[in-house]
């Protein structure tokens, strides 16, 4: 089974700090790795242990709105160690899991510097539109009112959203 992915990027600078936050495992929501910069390369090389790519598409709805919560949570924690969400890409190709969970601890992204520098509420919009189910009147409420907080830059506002819709579904699934 293979362990190991290497991704390569050409004529970019990663802040030096960045490097030893990410090589040191310091921010625990991005998997384990390594970076080598050579002639204006870098190559990284991120250890998946035992989490798998996620496959959003067999995610329920509960477990999409948990993931929209933990990667708000993930932000946040990672602006501490002074990796804000813009500087990797947020896709649902580079999150891994364990198992296919969405929770916090069962996590991990795959840390690909975005050159764009794109803000986090862009990122997460663009992020429920791909993981959204279409079909779901009920849970397209939830994730339009998230979104309308997010297109205002209010992510604290989408992440009260989230948690609130999160327990009632929840609650609803426990009854």
């Amino acid at each position: 089974m293979e362990k190991d992915v290497r991704q390569s990027i050409t004529d970019y600078k990663l802040p030096r700090y960045i490097c030893e936050i990410l090589c040191n495992h310091y921010a625990k929501a991005f998997l384990d790795m390594t970076i080598i910069c050579e002639n204006n390369k870098y190559i990284f090389s991120y250890d998946k242990k035992n989490k798998q790519r996620l496959i959003y598409r067999e995610l329920t709805e509960t477990d999409k709105l948990q993931l929209v919560l933990t990667l708000i949570l993930i932000n946040d924690n990672n602006r501490q160690m002074l990796i804000g969400a813009e500087r990797y890409l947020i896709e649902p190709e580079l999150i891994y899991s364990v198992s296919n969970r969405t929770d916090y601890n069962n996590i991990g992204i795959l840390f690909y510097p975005d050159t764009t520098m794109t803000p986090f509420n862009i990122k997460l919009l663009r992020f429920i539109d791909k993981i959204e189910t279409k079909n779901k009147k009920k849970v397209m409420d939830y994730f339009g009112l998230i979104k309308d907080e997010l297109a205002k830059n209010e992510i604290y506002r989408a992440r009260s959203i989230a948690e609130k819709h999160l327990n009632r579904m929840l609650n609803e699934r426990a009854v």
